[in-house]
Order: structure tokens, then C-alpha cells, then sequence
């Protein structure tokens, strides 16, 4: 594999992002006068800043008022640029070749990586330990997956999981005890079972698990199995495939533990042609007791079945002899290598960790906290304690290695995606576990052999 980095062209043109043309950007200036009322500092200079909107417009609100209100009492005009989150690669792109990136910007986690291996951001490396010290220190494992050949060019803002969702209300009226925090996996197993044969007797009957049985699924149920029983496909280094060799009796232990669940009826009978949508409308069209999904279900439930939200309880994903759960950072914080101005940016991004921002942001938002400090927040108790719990034992791409490479997202991203694969070659074909392993751990090796 050629390892050295891609210049900015090279890289837009292996990534297909050639989307050019106009880009529709509302800038809004800071306040004329500071907070509370006082007459603002005389402007020195202005910064860009790109910020984008996400499913929690009262964040993305209080967001672009404390950004402007910094500005306001700085001496800093701050024109923001707002777009809608799923234009961010075609936005952001193209301004890399045209070199028209803004002085900083909330940017999410993999277009970070990237921008980064575009060279068009400066490293962060300093501003990260220093934000981590003043904030009692990141949440496990993000400072492994932000470092990358020692250095950091994006900082953690916020952290995304999927989280189990479930019918508290079924299980309770079943007369079932609703464990507390992480629930292992034969608790997932066995409520779930109950519960819908609780169901089926009431005359309404309700599928334990709106998973789906596909090679790539979306929700990730079966790669958050397949790594809490401990079946690693590759090793920490992320380099080398070790599943038939070192992990076979994990994986047959995982594969025939989802086996019992199909053949118990948890799965509903459409599992095997669910799409990317199939267990949102599961969920809130009441046909599955539990699904795994972003916390996006339980906020549509929030303003459209209310109902249902009250009934809805959240975990993150089971664990057994691990107790991992997979997670994303949904935005960081990163300065373009191209900035005239980055002090002043890097001032700004401090200020974005502060409690006077960060917390009240988190309180309106549906993510988790990336700096310790905010573990202590009022806000995560009830429901929403699931998300900070979900932070601190989240895992990020690539694990066990410490983070993710070309081998490792072309594996994972491939039509046949070894774990669903295998799940499928189980569950659907009939396929005994060990033959399954074989045939994904061939694969498996083959894809790496492009790269190591």
C-alpha cells in the first residue's frame, strides 16, 4: 500500500467528491455589543466558522448564540456558516481544492480523517492535552484514536452510540425486572422472549428483537455480539486476521447464541430483507419489543408518539465478557491548515469546551460528553444516564487496534461484511458455525493481503 499522504487534488479525485458550483452560506455576524449589554470591544479581525444543523435544533440554536456572543465580547466578528448535516462532504470537499475552508469548523468524526489526510488541517495536538487537563481528562480511549502518527488534528465534541431501545412498559406489565444500565446479552435474550410471548398472549403479539439478518446491517447488533464475546476479527495492531486461528471457539460460542434466538422466534420474519429503515418503522409502529438504533427512534417517538416515549427505556448495547459498546464521534472540532487567524481560533475552540457552553448544549442534545468533568451533570440521570454510560465504554473504529485503516473500512464496508456473513451463512443457509468462520476468515485475509 502506498503510504504517502495524497495531496489535496489526488485525494478529491480518489474520493469522487467532485461536486462543484455554488455553496449556499448564511453568514450572520456576531452582536455589536457583548454579553449582557456591554459595549463590545472595538473589532480587531474575523473568523470563519462552518457549524451545521443537526436532529436537535434547540442545540444547534444555543450553539450559534454562544459562538456569537464569545465574538461580541472578544473583539471577533464570527461569520457562521450554517448548512444541513448531510451536505457536509459535498460542502466541505470542494472548499479543500478551492481553498476556501473556514478558519474552524464542526466537521464529523470520518470526514475529519479525510480532511486530515488531505493536509488541510492544522494539528491540535497541544490545544487537545491542554482542553483534556483543564476538563479532568477525555473519555477512555479517544486519546488512542485521535492520536495518529503523534499528532491530533481534530478534537473530540461529541460522542454517538447506538443505543438499545426498548418497550419498558411490556416488560414491566409482564412482571419482569428491567435491569439497571448495561444489560448482558443473555438478559437481552431472555426479557425479550418473555416479553413477547407476554405479547402473543394478550392477543397482540410483538417480535423480542427488530433485528435484521443481512450481511451489512445497519444497526450493528451482530458486530457488537461478535466483539463482546470476544471473536476479534483482526488483532490490536489492526494489521493481521486472526479469527479462524486465534478466535474460533468466541466466534462459534457468538454464532450459535444468535442461532438459539433465531430458532426461539426473537427475529421477526422479514429480518432476512430489513433495509436501513426497517427497524425504525419495527419500533415505532409497535411490532418489535427492543431494536438497537441511534438515539434517533426515541426522539422521533419523542414529537410524534409521546406515548411511546414514555414507554421507551434506553441502555447501551449488551455486553458479556466484554463490556463494550460501538461508538462514533458524531462532531469534532478541527482548524484549517489555511486559517490567518488561528489563535483566535484556537480561543474559540476553548471556549466551546466551557460549561458555559458544553453543558447547556449537551442539555438539548441527544449525544454524550467526551471530556470527564460533564460526567457529573444533573442531566445524566433517568433515560439519559444511558448516554453517558454509553461514553466511557464506548469503542471506536478498528478496535481492538487502536484505531481504524484502509484494510480494516474496506472489510467492514464490503457487501459481504464478514460478521453479518456469517450470521447469515448460520442462521439463513444453514450453515454449521465452523464452515462460516472459514469462509469469512478467507475473505478476510484477502482483504488484507491488498494492504499488508
Amino acid at each position: 500500500m502506498n503510504k504517502k499522504s495524497l495531496s489535496r487534488r489526488d485525494f478529491l479525485r480518489m474520493s469522487a467528491f467532485t461536486t462543484a458550483g455554488a455553496l449556499l452560506a448564511g453568514c450572520v455576524p456576531a452582536s455589536p455589543t457583548g454579553a449582557g449589554g456591554a459595549e463590545a470591544p472595538a473589532q480587531t479581525q474575523t473568523l470563519n466558522f462552518w457549524m451545521w444543523n443537526t436532529f436537535a435544533p434547540p442545540a444547534d440554536e444555543l450553539m450559534q448564540e454562544k459562538i456569537n456572543e464569545w465574538g461580541a465580547a472578544n473583539g471577533v466578528t464570527i461569520e457562521i456558516s450554517r448548512d444541513a448535516d448531510s451536505n457536509m462532504q459535498t460542502k466541505i470537499m470542494p472548499a479543500i481544492e478551492a481553498g476556501t475552508l473556514p478558519d474552524a469548523m464542526f466537521v464529523g468524526g470520518g470526514v475529519a480523517l479525510q480532511m486530515m489526510d488531505a493536509q488541510s488541517l492544522d494539528p491540535l495536538t497541544d490545544l487537545f492535552a491542554e482542553i483534556g487537563d483543564a476538563h479532568d481528562g477525555w473519555q477512555p480511549r479517544l486519546d488512542t484514536f485521535v492520536t495518529r502518527d503523534g499528532a491530533v488534528h481534530f478534537l473530540p465534541y461529541s460522542i454517538d452510540t447506538p443505543m438499545v431501545q426498548f418497550r419498558q412498559d411490556i416488560l414491566e406489565e409482564a412482571g419482569l425486572t428491567v435491569p439497571e444500565g448495561q444489560w448482558t446479552w443473555d438478559q437481552t435474550r431472555d426479557l425479550c422472549l418473555q416479553a413477547s410471548q407476554y405479547t402473543e398472549q394478550q392477543g397482540n403479539k410483538l417480535f423480542g428483537w427488530g433485528f435484521g439478518v443481512v450481511k451489512l446491517t445497519h444497526d450493528g447488533w451482530c458486530t457488537d455480539l461478535f466483539r463482546n464475546f470476544g471473536a476479534d476479527l483482526w488483532d490490536e495492531t489492526g494489521q493481521k486476521i486472526i479469527l479462524a486461528d486465534e478466535k474460533m471457539e468466541e466466534a462459534t460460542r457468538a454464532l450459535n447464541f444468535a442461532k438459539e434466538a433465531w430458532d426461539a422466534g426473537l427475529f421477526p420474519p422479514d429480518a432476512p430483507a430489513y433495509d436501513y429503515a426497517a427497524n425504525n418503522k419495527a419500533y415505532l409502529e409497535k411490532q418489535a419489543i427492543l431494536v438497537i438504533n441511534a438515539a434517533s427512534i426515541y426522539v422521533q417517538a419523542s414529537q410524534d408518539d409521546p406515548e411511546l416515549a414514555e414507554a421507551t427505556g434506553l441502555a447501551p448495547k449488551p455486553k458479556d465478557v466484554r463490556d463494550t459498546t460501538d461508538a462514533g464521534l458524531r462532531y469534532t472540532l478541527v482548524m484549517s491548515q489555511s486559517s490567518n487567524n488561528k489563535e483566535t481560533a484556537m480561543d474559540l475552540i476553548r471556549h466551546l469546551y466551557s460549561s458555559d457552553v458544553y453543558a447547556p448544549w449537551l442539555e438539548l442534545g441527544f449525544v454524550a460528553n467526551v471530556l470527564k468533568e460533564y460526567d457529573s451533570l444533573p442531566m445524566w440521570t433517568g433515560k439519559r444516564a444511558a448516554f453517558n454510560l454509553a461514553a466511557q465504554i464506548g469503542t471506536y473504529g478498528g478496535y481492538p487496534a487502536p484505531y481504524d485503516n484502509a484494510a480494516i473500512a474496506e472489510l467492514t464496508g464490503s457487501p459481504d461484511a464478514p460478521v453479518g456473513s456469517m450470521i447469515v451463512r448460520v442462521l439463513i443457509d444453514g450453515w454449521d458455525p465452523e464452515r462460516a468462520i472459514l469462509e469469512a476468515d478467507e475473505f478476510s485475509k484477502r482483504v488484507f493481503a491488498k494492504y499488508f
